[in-house]
């Protein structure tokens, strides 16, 4: 090669890889103004890191600000029918129905399940922390592949799974380096921001923004509503009752951390009619010191989440003090591990996330165990 087809090769690699950029990540004012000749035709309800348009059979996903610290952005994904798809199209251009997936979140996995689509995932990541059935056993027999996690993805692999789209979260932005070089290899990346949604509804509502890859919108909707519907019927059931105190969480390499109050969990316990105690101000989780923690342990009648711990003896191992708690004492500690793999994944973060509505039963059963005598606890176990 000379020198000249050399600079001339570089400078088109450059381009294109600035091409891809700017179709990918086009910053847009908050106004979230719709594209021209497009209209709105699902505005979510619950969700505010989304929305879809629609002309004709062409549809447009528009997602916001999908990892944290991200501000003003706006990715816009073109979901184009595929007898009309062809692969020199944008890269932010995606083949509907999606025949071919890759989930990079468990989350990802029961959005896709939730519609009936389970066959299309062909790859996924961190596959220990699976819980669905049928994904189990596809990986078990070869049929889907373990691609990797975060910035460590196998990019061999996600290409010869040949998938139509990945679909991506983002922790922070060094992701955007993995999906330019996704992208570089012909492979197309969706990023979703369910996991930074302020309330569980929020987060189970973006089961419709991946219906529409599959073209099962309608299908979503209606199952978004029954669970909208049965959350708020549960939620009445606790209105008028006393809420008990809560203390979330457990220490983590000698720090307790705690939900902020505007944290979803704390949404969450508040509509299962109890009262989390030591939060401060914010979304994200503050550190306090183990002494402050404890003092606000001694004035809680429950406990969940406690890390890891699954028994009392192994809280009373972890600490002595910990036997001293109010919640220790009367058998009131709960986790969300009920469905754990052995891997340590939680069927909590995977279908618990689509069906927040059985989550809140859990939790009401949990604290209020005369409204539902019925219930069996689906996602949390009590330590015993």
């Amino acid at each position: 090669m000379t020198k000249k087809n050399f600079q001339l090769s570089t400078f088109n690699f450059q381009l294109k890889i600035l091409l891809v950029l700017l179709l990918f990540f086009s910053c847009r004012s908050p106004e979230r103004k719709g594209e021209a000749g497009f209209e709105t035709y699902y505005q979510p309800a619950h969700a505010n890191g989304f929305y879809l348009e629609k002309k004709d059979d062409n549809k447009l996903l528009h997602v916001f600000n999908p990892w944290q610290g991200a501000e003003n952005m706006e990715l816009l994904y073109h979901l184009r029918p595929r007898e009309r798809f062809h692969d020199t199209l944008p890269v932010n251009c995606i083949p509907v129905p999606v025949r071919r997936a890759v989930c990079l979140s468990t989350s990802h996995v029961a959005f896709i399940d939730c519609i009936g689509q389970t066959p299309t995932i062909a790859g996924v990541s961190g596959a220990g922390y699976i819980t669905n059935p049928a994904i189990l056993e596809r990986i078990a027999a070869g049929e889907v592949r373990d691609v990797g996690y975060e910035t460590l993805l196998s990019y061999e692999t996600i290409v010869s799974l040949q998938p139509d789209v990945v679909f991506a979260y983002g922790i922070h932005d060094e992701m955007a380096a993995v999906t330019g070089k996704l992208n570089e290899m012909g492979i197309r990346v969706v990023y979703l921001a369910d996991y930074l949604e302020e309330t569980v509804l929020g987060k189970a509502e973006y089961m419709v923004a991946v219906a529409a890859f599959f073209q099962q919108e309608d299908a979503a909707i209606d199952r978004f509503a029954g669970i909208v519907r049965n959350y708020e019927a549960i939620a009445a059931k606790v209105r008028a009752a006393a809420p008990p105190k809560v203390i979330m969480n457990a220490p983590w390499r000698d720090t307790w951390y705690m939900p902020g109050a505007d944290n979803y969990m704390n949404k969450l316990i508040t509509d299962a009619g109890a009262q989390i105690i030591g939060l401060r101000s914010g979304r994200n989780s503050t550190p306090l010191s183990l002494e402050s923690a404890y003092i606000y342990a001694m004035q809680a009648a429950y406990w969940l989440h406690p890390n890891a711990y699954r028994t009392l003896h192994e809280l009373e191992t972890a600490d002595p003090r910990f036997a001293r708690t109010p919640a220790f004492m009367t058998k009131k500690i709960y986790n969300n591990t009920r469905r754990l793999t052995p891997g340590g994944g939680s069927d909590f973060w995977e279908s618990g996330v689509v069906y927040p509505d059985v989550v809140l039963k859990d939790l009401v059963r949990i604290f209020h165990p005369d409204i539902f005598p019925e219930h069996e606890l689906v996602y949390y176990e009590q330590l015993l």
